[in-house]
């Protein structure tokens, strides 16, 4: 099952819309990250910032900017995505070993150098999305393979961010181009396996 992790919407990029290119792109399911509502069946779950999260049956997580929102956060007792929170994610990891942690964009814009505190750290895991914001997303990708290890590794598509010029094929390419050449089994996961684990995804069900 592939699973976009990462993905947003707006009036002008409608999430209609996206299902139309997933499904060119054989993507069956997807994680949407923004205010809780109502969505289409594609979309396996909701990742709502802590500002607009509130109980639904799709949420199936809570985005933090700020570690001081994390207690609020955890209280869902769902995984947390970090944005913008890589240096804070070593001591959260301590501190909450029962609750996954998620950094968001592959822990941009902190540098690579604190993707290692972070690895070492079994709940903790880091979407490859958003790659098109590094000058060299290749070494940063290569570099968190080697620490995470596919297992907790997602892809993410970060779209509709840098339309029009950056299309969600062209994030994909872009994923593709740095993983490089992989088994089919390291792609399985990082294209869905892990995704669907994390964030309790199953084939034809919200």
């Amino acid at each position: 099952m592939r699973i976009d992790a990462h993905h947003a919407g707006n009036e002008q990029y409608t999430l209609a819309y996206l299902e139309t290119i997933l499904k060119r792109n054989r993507f069956e399911r997807s994680i949407y990250v923004g205010p809780v509502h109502e969505v289409p069946e594609y979309i396996a779950g909701i990742v709502a910032p802590i500002d607009s999260a509130m109980p639904h049956p799709k949420l199936r997580g809570v985005q933090i900017g700020s570690a001081r929102d994390f207690d609020r956060a955890a209280a869902f007792g769902l995984p947390v995505d970090l944005l913008g929170l890589l240096a804070q994610a070593p001591a959260l990891a301590e501190a909450h070993p029962e609750t996954p942690l998620v950094i968001d964009h592959l822990g941009h814009p902190d540098p690579p150098e604190l993707l290692e505190a972070a690895a070492r750290y079994p709940n903790v895991y880091c979407k490859l999305s958003g790659l098109r914001r590094f000058d060299d997303p290749r070494s940063r990708v290569r570099l968190a393979l080697g620490l995470f290890g596919p297992a907790r590794l997602m892809f993410g598509s970060d779209w509709p961010n840098g339309l029009p010029e950056h299309t969600w094929k062209a994030a994909l390419a872009l994923f593709t181009q740095s993983i490089g050449a992989q088994t089919i089994e390291v792609r399985e996961e990082v294209l869905g396996g892990t995704a669907a684990r994390v964030y309790g995804v199953k084939l034809g069900l919200g």
